[in-house]
């Protein structure tokens, strides 16, 4: 892919209006020493000292965060958050990007903001620590938070549904109001990123990787499938959801599987250590920017490979791919 390509492809998605719906978190790294020397006078047990806080967005918000790095015009969010310290945590995060909050809805007492707390000893990350996984949103919550994104449907050109806590914002009876409100605005280009329910959705693009295909097809083996095999069950997919299936495959690249044919893109060699935090969402991010504003497939593909590649070299973080990254990264390949 040449650079002219990737700055055209920039400038056509800097005036895009994208929405993102589900499940929004707060990624919470610290530094962790054990051995201190110190004993507390209450426990009377040592004290670990914490060092160099830092918070991202995470889930959903890493998909934000991802869109906003790659210069989207105008992002909205639509959510759920808790009356705590992660949930201003988040609202601040989002607001230092610029993102219309309007969309997010705050909880009463009850609801815990999610938030992965991931603590690094000597380099390595310990047992992480999650609040507000399993959370349980009202019938009546949701219908806000809908109400909210059908208000703002005719002004968006691209909607991304994220889904990957074990009790979501986007549960399988509310996928289908989605489904609904997909087909009365056709115009909007829309992307699911979705672990549990995809099987759920009707014409529009999901997102897969190749374990999640795996148990949504119930097939085994997913980790030495060939490109047939994943352009075969893709194809099944495809067909059960009615709408194109993109499938990422790590070092394998991406494949796009569509009703008349597939588009596949291999990823870049790439040496050093790698961290996967927030590939999967830096690839989502690119590639539904790229899709909504009517980039060629191969393209999309072939960007969404380098702002992956970006990410997965960041270590201890949540990954996100910035137009400038993305400049460099091609200067050297």
């Amino acid at each position: 892919m040449q650079e002219s390509e990737v700055h055209y492809i920039f400038e056509k998605i800097s005036s895009l209006r994208v929405g993102v719906i589900g499940d929004f978190a707060v990624d919470f790294y610290y530094d962790l020493q054990k051995k201190t020397g110190e004993i507390s006078l209450e426990t009377r047990r040592e004290v670990w000292w914490g060092r160099q806080p830092r918070t991202s967005l995470g889930a959903a918000g890493n998909v934000v965060q991802n869109l906003a790095a790659l210069g989207v015009g105008t992002l909205k969010v639509f959510g759920a958050v808790g009356r705590d310290v992660y949930g201003r945590e988040m609202l601040h995060l989002m607001q230092k990007l610029g993102v219309d909050t309007a969309g997010i809805r705050i909880q009463d007492e009850g609801w815990e903001t999610c938030a992965y707390t991931k603590p690094l000893h000597q380099g390595t990350e310990l047992n992480r620590v999650d609040f507000g996984t399993h959370n349980l949103l009202s019938k009546e919550g949701f219908e806000k938070i809908l109400k909210s994104l059908k208000a703002q449907m005719a002004h968006l050109d691209i909607l991304i549904i994220n889904q990957q806590f074990a009790s979501p914002l986007i549960t399988q009876e509310r996928v289908e109001l989605l489904n609904t409100l997909a087909t009365v605005y056709p115009q909007v280009y829309i992307l699911a990123d979705m672990r549990t329910y995809g099987l759920a959705l009707r014409g529009m693009t999901l997102k897969v990787n190749t374990e999640e295909m795996g148990r949504l097809l119930e097939v085994a083996g997913h980790e030495s499938w060939t490109t047939d095999e994943c352009t075969f069950y893709g194809h099944q997919l495809s067909d059960h959801v009615q709408g194109p299936v993109l499938i990422t495959r790590g070092e394998q690249g991406m494949q796009y599987v569509h009703a008349s044919g597939v588009h596949q893109s291999a990823a870049l060699t790439l040496e050093g250590e790698l961290d996967t935090v927030g590939a999967g969402d830096t690839s989502v991010a690119a590639f539904a920017a790229c899709a909504g504003a009517r980039v060629p497939v191969l393209e999309t593909l072939a960007l969404a490979n380098l702002a992956a590649a970006v990410t997965v070299q960041k270590i201890n973080q949540t990954g996100t791919a910035t137009r400038d990254e993305i400049i460099e990264l091609i200067r050297t390949v």
